[in-house]
């Protein structure tokens, strides 16, 4: 046995003891985040997610266990021809979930970073750059092969990306190890930068990759315990590819790896297992019209508290701008008192207006009676009417209905016509509490003590 096979069996026996697919202990729990996650370059919001560090520590390129090394190469190629990388990179992923997102982030360190192959034609060889690759078994269903279940999702330091999906004709044919087409129409968000120069042989830090892949385009709806497969690669070349013409010659310069330690990606059967973890809030099961029926709801019970709000504010003022009855002159006091047609000689022409006010507010009292129309019953502008008890009563028009009806409602109570509430009620108010809080802010009693001290 060769040394490179004497290699690889041990590879493989490593890889069955660390990595046994059927072992529930080594499922990898991806947690669900109920925090809005951010495509925006910046992983400080990323800590409190499943998180993983991998590097490269291959010697040499290291297949999956069983297969052939590196497809696109033929039976010459050697270990004499490749190009090692300068520097080793270390890759660290946080990985988390919600409704409608599985989402990524890399921090990848590279001291040496470039970009050469341009992202033009079908299936352009970004993977010759500087990147990273996520495969997904959506169904974690897969054994030797991709199939339509599948998806590679391939980006580089340049924001180059590219897209493939397992390819069930492909899988017939036995002359393709990976079977996987490309030109898939799939939006996802994501976004990368880096911290350095390209393509020149400055030392350089690395580069950042975020991503949101949305499950309705691999074709999942999530939920808690879901399971799939997954694989987390890095490609890596620390040098300029020069007048290299062909894949072959380029691929030469290109290390790869991922985080179980092999090289060559594209089989199922070496995929991690991973599962979704974590409850959803209740807020976030909503669908977009159990949100739209919840807000409506919270608008109108907000505004509906507004107006009690703003309509108790108002009451408040105009309990406190009510004249007491200590604050109206002795003279005044017939404008508020119920009076004969005959004792209206003598009065000015505000008080002949006031008079009249309060004759139409006593014959008609149960009434809900406002300014608008006892300015109009008495043949004045509301701007007059406003006037005139401002400039007699200091008062406005509403606060003069109101002296009128608990000076009334006074006399229905020493009477012992009826008690608080149907006092009232009798005279138009419609809340006995709001009736009581003017009697008491007039009289300076409420309606309860007028009635105790007007019993002896």
């Amino acid at each position: 046995m060769t040394r490179v096979n004497l290699l690889l069996f041990l590879l493989i026996k490593v890889y069955a003891l660390a990595y046994p697919m059927d072992a529930d202990k080594h499922v990898i729990e991806i947690p669900y985040s109920g925090s809005s996650i951010i495509v925006d370059g910046q992983l400080n919001d990323w800590s409190s997610y499943y998180s993983v560090v991998f590097s490269d520590t291959l010697s040499i390129l290291q297949s999956a266990p069983g297969r052939e090394m590196m497809a696109f190469f033929d039976a010459s190629y050697n270990y004499d021809k490749i190009w090692p990388p300068l520097s080793k990179n270390t890759v660290e992923v946080w990985i988390c979930w919600d409704l409608t997102h599985l989402y990524f982030a890399f921090q990848v360190s590279d001291n040496h970073l470039f970009a050469q192959i341009e992202p033009i034609g079908k299936t352009p060889y970004i993977h010759l750059n500087d990147g990273i690759e996520i495969y997904f078994d959506a169904k974690a269903d897969s054994d030797k092969k991709m199939d339509i279940n599948d998806y590679q999702f391939l980006l580089d330091v340049a924001g180059n990306n590219l897209v493939f999906r397992g390819d069930r004709e492909l899988m017939e044919r036995d002359t393709l190890v990976a079977p996987k087409a490309t030109g898939q129409n799939i939006f996802f968000e994501y976004l990368t930068t880096y911290s350095g120069t390209l393509n020149d042989s400055a030392d350089d830090a690395g580069y950042q990759v975020e991503l949101a892949i949305p499950f309705a385009a691999i074709g999942l709806k999530p939920s808690t315990g879901m399971a799939m497969k997954m694989d987390i690669c890095c490609n890596d070349i620390d040098f300029l590819l020069g007048d290299e013409s062909t894949y072959e010659e380029k691929s030469l310069r290109y290390w790869a790896f991922n985080w179980i330690g092999i090289s060559d990606f594209g089989y199922p059967e070496t995929w991690l297992a991973v599962r979704l973890v974590g409850e959803p809030g209740w807020l976030d099961t909503m669908s977009g019209s159990e949100m739209r029926r919840w807000l409506t709801i919270y608008l109108t019970a907000f505004i509906l508290t507004l107006v009690v709000i703003v309509s108790l504010i108002l009451r408040m003022r105009k309990i406190r701008r009510l004249p007491t009855r200590q604050e109206i002159p002795a003279p005044k006091i017939i404008l508020i008192e119920k009076q004969e047609a005959a004792n209206q000689s003598g009065l000015s022409a505000n008080e002949i207006i006031l008079k009249k006010a309060s004759d139409f507010i006593a014959e008609n009292y149960s009434e809900n009676i406002h300014t608008e129309n006892l300015a109009s019953i008495i043949g004045v502008t509301i701007r007059k009417l406003q006037r005139v008890t401002q400039e007699e009563l200091q008062t406005t028009p509403t606060n003069f209905i109101y002296l009128i009806k608990l000076n009334l409602a006074a006399d229905y109570l020493k009477s012992r016509k009826g008690n608080i509430s149907e006092t009232a009620y009798e005279f138009g108010f419609s809340d006995p509490g709001y009736f009581s809080k003017l009697f008491k802010r007039h009289f300076g009693v409420s309606p309860a003590e007028y009635l105790e001290k007007n019993s002896r």
